[in-house]
């Protein structure tokens, strides 16, 4: 949102009293210095974990040569962040390794401005969406071969926030199966197992809904 003032504080003032804010920060787009009147005009916008997201990630992005739409969303405790643009899979890297280092500086600048965001999720081109359409295949493929055989399967090594997303895909839609993150990254794997009463609750990483628990290891799977 723009803002004309005679002086910049006057401007300012305008956004402040327009927000009903003193959270605000700003840009000067134009100043006009006249005989008879000076003429500012900013663009300010109330200081939030999306403002301060999209503005760190297309900082990013300018750093790195790369152009694109960058979109933040808090909902609760939770923030997402949708990156949009083209040539732009350098951000992803291969299996996503570099998304997901990309994801946790920008995570660690938001929460380090904002501690009340617990958790911070990037995608880049609907990288993840698609990317969890695989996984839901491969979670389907392994309860059944659980169920067939009657023994635990192990998926292949995981990112930390696919190993989260399959905690969540087995939590929410298959109730007699557990799951339970093995071993140590980058050969960090999860296994589906039958849920019995003697294993119940061993998950280690999982999730009940999308929060994630600590791990027996002290890792949990959204930090």
């Amino acid at each position: 949102m723009e803002f004309i003032g005679e002086s910049v504080e006057q401007a300012l003032e305008k956004a402040r009293q327009y927000f009903g804010s003193d959270e605000l920060e700003y840009e000067v787009i134009s100043e006009k210095r006249g005989l008879l009147r000076n003429e500012v005009v900013i663009k300010a916008w109330v200081v939030s974990p999306e403002s301060v997201a999209e503005q760190l990630v297309t900082a990013l992005l300018k750093a790195m040569g790369k152009t694109g739409s960058v979109h933040a969303e808090q909902m609760d405790d939770q923030l997402h962040i949708s990156v949009d643009g083209e040539d732009l899979g350098i951000l992803i890297g291969k299996h996503g390794s570099f998304l997901d280092t990309f994801e946790g500086f920008v995570r660690y600048i938001i929460r380090v401005r904002f501690p009340e965001i617990a958790h911070v999720d990037v995608d880049v081109m609907n990288y993840k969406q698609k990317r969890i359409s695989q996984l839901e295949d491969m979670v389907e493929q392994s309860v059944q071969k659980t169920k067939r055989t009657k023994r635990p399967v192990t998926l292949p090594p995981m990112l930390r926030w696919e190993r989260r997303e399959v905690h969540r895909i087995v939590s929410e839609k298959y109730p007699a199966f557990e799951s339970k993150s093995t071993g140590y990254d980058p050969n960090r794997r999860v296994q589906i197992f039958l849920k019995t009463a003697g294993n119940s609750g061993e998950r280690e990483e999982g999730s009940k809904g999308s929060s994630a628990n600590n791990s027996k290891g002290g890792e949990r799977e959204d930090e």
